[in-house]
């Protein structure tokens, strides 16, 4: 029977319209001072896709259909939560060991709609930068000024939600997207990642409520400024962090929290090159991205990151990139007050900032080697813990 399955699923992607592939990366991670604990932890993700798009000339009535597939597994303690104890995360291929089925979805394109519904991946299409993407740290990723304020990290790596996604571009330079998903994607309102199962455990209301983004992208001809804005929301019903439902302070009261219907914030984000021909070797990328939300039920009011990145920077070496990135997450000032008050010997959070460099060497289409150099201050957000120092080395192979 595995054979029999086996040779149907081989000739099946052999056909018209379908491709499949696979990506395996493999990290390590030593921290050298600060943070958590010294010491150092090895860690991996594996990740197998299909995906299936209908040929031009058979679409109906000018509808082209388009599917996909994943996988996702994932293996070894990462450096967050082993060696740092930071709330940016480290490592952006760091999350709950196991394997699962992961983003799966199908999608409709006419003129310039498309419609797509499935299990989804926000951090996909929406908010993220291309220089961001060179980074290790999920802090250039999926930004904390979404994952730390909504429920269990939003719809982002490594936990796909059921969802519905509507595209409208306008031409070659402009697209509006918006997303509306499940509220909690590990279904668990503990944060307990384990209940992900094997990622077909989906589990819609249940007092979860529903996160929805929109945003707009520029995206000019090559060379020219290219930005995003959106905005986000989600629907369930979020704690104040200072106030009791009196509108006194917990502080002195001691009473539960006012409760809040919604929680949601705004962003926007640039990219330009600033040197060379884009796309060519030797050309200089930066970007700038900032987020901001409601200070009143959110531990983070701010957080921003910016960066460079260098295409080709050495003779011979084409498809290399020094990266350079800072990001920086700021304590919502009602939040920090409120923890100065209940524990004034203790030290409260004030913010947590990365400063990353790291250099991709291509040693071929398929494959690449990463080191990478982080210096993390107030890991987890305070003064408490000391400044932490991280090297990396990532090895990639993709087919």
């Amino acid at each position: 029977m595995g054979l029999f399955l086996g040779s149907f699923c081989a000739r099946a992607l052999a056909g018209p319209g379908w491709s499949s592939g696979w990506d395996v990366t493999l990290e390590g991670a030593a921290n050298l001072r600060g943070g958590a604990s010294r010491g150092a932890v090895l860690h991996g993700m594996a990740l197998a896709r299909v995906a299936w798009e209908q040929d031009k000339t058979a679409a109906d009535r000018g509808v082209r259909y388009r599917a996909y597939g994943s996988l996702l597994a994932l293996q070894g303690p990462g450096p967050a939560g082993r060696l740092i104890g930071d709330a940016l995360g480290t490592s952006n291929i760091e999350g709950s060991a196991g394997v699962r089925l992961y983003a799966w979805w199908i999608e409709a394109n006419s003129g310039p709609w498309s419609c797509r519904a499935g299990a989804l991946l926000a951090d996909e299409e929406f908010v993220g930068t291309a220089g961001g993407g060179n980074q290790f740290n999920s802090a250039f990723g999926w930004p904390a000024f979404i994952s730390a304020n909504t429920v269990n990290t939003g719809p982002a790596f490594s936990a796909a939600a059921p969802g519905v996604r509507l595209e409208r571009r306008f031409g070659a330079t402009a697209a509006w997207r918006l997303g509306v998903f499940d509220g909690d994607t590990f279904d668990a309102p503990d944060g307990t990642a384990l209940k992900l199962a094997r990622g077909w455990r989906y589990r819609l209301g249940g007092g979860q409520g529903s996160f929805a983004i929109s945003e707009t992208a520029f995206t000019p001809g090559p060379g020219a400024l290219r930005a995003r804005l959106g905005a986000w929301l989600h629907t369930a019903s979020f704690d104040d962090v200072s106030r009791d439902a009196a509108g006194r302070l917990m502080a002195d009261t001691g009473a539960a929290p006012r409760r809040h219907p919604r929680n949601g914030g705004a962003y926007g984000a640039l990219e330009r090159t600033l040197a060379g021909e884009p796309g060519k070797p030797g050309h200089v990328d930066a970007f700038f991205r900032a987020g901001f939300s409601p200070a009143n039920r959110n531990c983070l009011a701010w957080t921003g990151d910016a960066g460079l990145a260098w295409t080709g920077p050495l003779p011979g070496r084409p498809a290399d990139v020094a990266t350079f990135g800072i990001a920086h997450a700021a304590a919502s000032a009602r939040f920090a007050a409120h923890v100065r008050a209940t524990e004034p010997a203790g030290a409260a959070p004030d913010f947590e900032q990365v400063i990353e460099i790291n250099y991709r060497l291509a040693l071929s289409e398929r494959v690449s080697l990463v080191p990478d150099l982080q210096f993390i201050r107030h890991p987890g957000g305070s003064a408490a813990s000391r400044d932490a120092v991280l090297v990396m080395l990532r090895a990639s192979v993709n087919r």
